[in-house]
């Protein structure tokens, strides 16, 4: 295990000698084992958990599937289970060596407000559709988080902890169920005094770190954006057909599903996402057969999740972000390129691949947008008086796949509205039911508040300190960001200002110019982009990169929108509005799916075989 012989090995024996000379590694260091460590480690039943195996690391090999190798002098970085990085120093309150507490007031001492209570002064329930955004916005948002996070802490107060608001929960150091105040105006009428909620898990929790030391999340995810929810992030080989470069389906009514048994999919609202870049991988490996008629299976399907990961990228970045954050506003803060027309390459080998913990905290914010029922259009876009709860998909993704209700939820996906951006009214299927017929009561944002303090965030206005460069010193300094009433909102439930927590900050404050988030989120959000192209050796702008895209073929890529794909792959898609994120209105113009741009797959054809096709 350290130190495998330079020798010639036989191609038929290349994978187990690969597998041979793998080192496990510290999942938390990233340093490599030795192998009383890692017999220690197994002793202990936290090998799975606390370490990563990585095989010899090729530079000119491309992205791994479970994401190792990706930074050459720190192999284990860019995989699953390894650690976040902080923004700003976590803040908790130690109580005993074991023992570390959401902090308390600055300026009395006293615990903060709870979680529940302050939801419900901050944020209303309500509906108010959008008159901009689509609801295309919070799918496609809702499966790139799921890229880089996992759904193990929903998991473990749903399936493994459903007791914390029951007399056993009080001796599980795990369990931190929100409470519910006896006026609230929902459930003094439910006789629901308690809401079920667990800590985040940790390295702690998981054996890896001692208890003694700051808790830091742990999650299965691999941190940077590579599609992981269609490709997994280990080998699974059940999720490929062999046959063409194509990942398996399974076909329901005569429309096509990644299959739900026997694979490692996170499902719910983000399986929506899921099907989208699942048939869209499989569009292009058709796409790319067709040009590439000598090409192997393995061929087709590397070339196919190259392009496919690069088109989420390029979605991700110069089109859902470029939407929310305003694309001028991204292209000033060099995370997109002004010229598309070329490459670039942001690569530094310096930055690790790394999601920070405030990342997919303040994504969180996004709660505020989402509408709680999936509408139902037609393909000529007639709302069919129809609609499902969304927060039913938790435990019922099998109605997507009947009675043609996928078509119907696709053509809603860019047909709907979001909830209104920033009115401080949040879709009550979100409040109070959360997660469908999985638990009686859950209010998602809450859950998000109080998941904030167990990660020991520091204050929301060391945040505005760390945006702006400028010095918060009391409340009337947050004007310029939050209307008055939200000021004193944040003064009716928190003594001073030091004591607001970052999320209730950012739910306050008012959007962006030329964007549609808050600026604190603009910030955090921006700093995570911009980290990502800089530490991903594998980005797809760059020219220098194994297996990277001609020139021609990057232009190609650049082709991609929303839009395009829908048409591609979604069910009964035949006219779509150029802007998918975007309600469709006068410079907006819904159009058939031939005039929206498409890319030319001509331009990845092999010579070679043309060469032997002619020979034939």
């Amino acid at each position: 295990m350290d130190g495998c012989k330079s020798i010639i090995v036989p191609l038929v024996l290349l994978l187990a000698w690969r597998v041979s000379c793998a080192d496990y590694y510290s999942s938390y260091y990233g340093a490599k084992l030795t192998s009383a460590q890692v017999d220690a480690y197994r002793s202990n039943g936290t090998l799975a958990n606390c370490t990563n195996v990585v095989e010899p690391c090729n530079p000119n090999e491309p992205r791994r599937i479970n994401g190792t190798c990706n930074n050459l002098n720190n192999p284990t970085r860019g995989a699953t289970r390894t650690p976040y990085y902080r923004l700003l120093d976590a803040s908790f309150v130690k109580a005993s060596d074991s023992v570390f507490n959401p902090r308390v007031s600055a300026c009395t001492g006293a615990s903060l407000a709870g979680a529940r209570d302050l939801r419900r002064t901050l944020l209303v329930d309500g509906r108010v559709e959008d008159d901009k955004l689509t609801h295309a916005v919070t799918h496609m948002s809702v499966f790139f988080a799921t890229d880089i996070t996992n759904t193990q802490d929903t998991t473990n107060y749903v399936v493994w902890r459903p007791y914390c608001c029951k007399p056993e929960g009080a001796n599980d150091p795990q369990c931190a169920p929100n409470l519910v105040p006896a006026d609230d105006y929902v459930h003094r009428f439910t006789n629901i005094g308690c809401l079920n909620m667990t800590k985040p898990l940790t390295f702690q929790t998981s054996g890896c770190l001692a208890q003694t030391t700051t808790p830091l999340r742990i999650v299965d995810a691999t941190p940077l954006f590579d599609l992981s929810p269609v490709y997994g992030n280990v080998d699974e080989p059940a999720r490929r057909t062999k046959s063409g470069g194509e990942l398996r389906i399974e076909t329901i009514d005569g429309i096509m599903f990644p299959p739900t048994s026997g694979l490692n999919l996170l499902l719910g609202v983000n399986f929506i996402g899921i099907i989208f870049f699942w048939r869209f991988h499989n569009h292009i490996a058709k796409k790319i057969a067709e040009v590439n008629p000598c090409w192997t299976d393995e061929q087709i399907f590397q070339t196919a999740r190259e392009i496919n990961i690069a088109s989420g990228s390029q979605i991700l970045y110069y089109e859902l972000m470029a939407t929310l954050m305003g694309a001028d506003n991204l292209i000033a803060d060099g995370v997109l390129a002004e010229d598309q027309s070329t490459f670039r390459d942001p690569y530094d080998p310096t930055v690790i691949p790394q999601i920070s913990l405030e990342y997919p905290a303040v994504l969180r914010w996004m709660h505020l947008m989402q509408d709680g029922a999936l509408k139902f259009y037609d393909s000529k876009g007639t709302y069919l008086n129809n609609s499902f709860p969304m927060v039913n998909l938790t435990s019922n993704i099998n109605f997507i796949k009947r009675n043609g209700n996928m078509a119907y939820i696709t053509q809603g996906c860019f047909r709907q509205p979001t909830g209104k951006v920033n009115d401080a009214v949040v879709d009550p299927d979100l409040l109070n039911l959360g997660l469908g017929g999985l638990q009686r009561s859950n209010d998602i944002l809450t859950n998000d508040l109080a998941k904030n303090r167990y990660f020991g965030f520091p204050p929301y206005v060391k945040y505005r300190e760390f945006c702006s460069g400028e010095k918060v010193t009391s409340f009337e300094d947050l004007s310029s960001i939050m209307p008055y009433w939200a000021i004193d909102a944040l003064k009716s439930k928190y003594s001073c200002f030091e004591d607001i927590d970052l999320l209730a900050g950012v739910w306050m404050e008012s959007i962006i110019d030329n964007g549609y988030v808050p600026p604190t989120f603009y910030c955090i959000v921006k700093e995570q982009l911009l980290h990502n192209i800089k530490s991903d050796r594998h980005w797809y702008e760059r020219a220098d990169r194994p297996n990277a895209f001609s020139e021609e073929q990057l232009c190609e890529i650049r082709k991609i929108t929303t839009a395009r794909m829908l048409c591609d792959i979604g069910d009964s898609v035949s006219e779509i509005q150029p802007r998918a994120y975007e309600l469709a209105g006068d410079d907006n113009v819904v159009v058939p799916c031939s005039e929206i741009p498409d890319m030319d797959y001509s331009v990845w054809a092999d010579s070679t075989c043309s060469e032997l096709k002619s020979k034939q």
